[in-house]
């Protein structure tokens, strides 16, 4: 099985430190970690630059804003995976990495 890992660019360097310190009003799938939700893909809008999962957890659906590198990573795919999100100012999540 091959594993595939999708990153926002600068973003990897600011998640890694935003994990260290900020704490998310979202839960996270525990197993996961923090800023972290795992989940089959619902669907993706590259209009909106978004994607929406299904978290394994809460089974609920959880719509994510993702960079043009991010969505055509998950243009074709089908099944689950890891996101790895910042929160924003509005209270959105932004995935800063996707691996599936």
């Amino acid at each position: 099985m091959k594993k595939r890992t999708l990153l926002g660019g600068a973003l990897l360097a600011a998640s890694l430190t935003g994990a260290m310190f900020a704490s998310s009003s979202v839960s996270a799938c525990d197993a996961m970690g923090p800023s972290t939700h795992m989940g089959q893909l619902l669907s993706v809008d590259s209009t909106k630059q978004t994607f929406t999962i299904r978290d394994a957890q809460s089974n609920n659906p959880i719509t994510f804003d993702a960079s043009e590198e991010i969505i055509s990573g998950l243009k074709g795919f089908a099944g689950n995976l890891m996101v790895n999100y910042e929160e924003n100012d509005a209270g959105g999540l932004n995935a800063v990495g996707v691996t599936f």
